[in-house]
């Protein structure tokens, strides 16, 4: 249980963190209207991401007893965390001067999640890894603790644009994306290890 809890929270955190289409939209959302719409957008994965696994699941669990296929699934996993690891821990700045001009933040921010392949990659790839081989309590914890992390992570990043602006756009800010793609770079060689230990072991 350990395992799933500690994985979630680190990816959700990653997640939660790494600059991409919906933090955009939390920071402007606070920046241009207020902190209560930049929490409000934050709430989207929670609707988002429902749909998503619920396919995931229903997909991944008809191979569930085939070895093969759950190797290849570590092994994408893996492949995919790396990629994201190495992608964040190039990040050189951060740029939010990029504005969106709504007045519906949590439907535009769900509309935003919706487009964005990554939920769907992680869902399939490293978040059904852990769904398919866990039990169903196990299950459940990674899923609850993943996506309240993501939102929280949301929040945060929503009270810091709202409080210390200027922070969002320092090295410090760089450095912690790095340290947290490092996290995620430890856990793709465990994935890619376990596939391996799956085919050859």
């Amino acid at each position: 249980m350990n395992e799933y809890v500690i994985s979630a929270f680190v990816f959700g955190l990653t997640a939660g963190f790494k600059p991409g289409p919906l933090g955009i939209i939390v920071i402007q959302q606070t920046l241009e209207h207020g902190i209560e719409n930049g929490l409000k957008a934050s709430l989207a994965p929670i609707v988002t991401d429902g749909p998503i696994i619920i396919t995931a699941l229903l997909v991944l669990t008809q191979f569930k007893d085939i070895s093969l296929f759950f190797a290849l699934l570590s092994l994408m996993g893996g492949l995919y965390l790396l990629w994201l690891s190495l992608k964040i821990m190039r990040i050189k700045d951060i740029n939010i001067s990029k504005s969106l001009e709504t007045k519906k933040p949590l439907q535009t921010a769900i509309k935003v999640n919706l487009l964005n392949p990554n939920p769907y990659l992680f869902w399939f790839s490293v978040g059904g890894t852990y769904l398919v081989a866990g039990t169903t309590a196990q299950s459940i914890s990674f899923i609850i603790v993943s996506i309240s992390t993501l939102v929280l992570s949301k929040m945060v990043t929503a009270w810091i644009a709202a409080n210390f602006c200027e922070l969002l756009d320092s090295r410090a800010y760089v450095w912690v994306m790095r340290f947290l793609g490092l996290l995620l770079a430890v856990f793709g060689v465990l994935f890619v290890v376990r596939s391996q230990n799956v085919l050859f072991g």
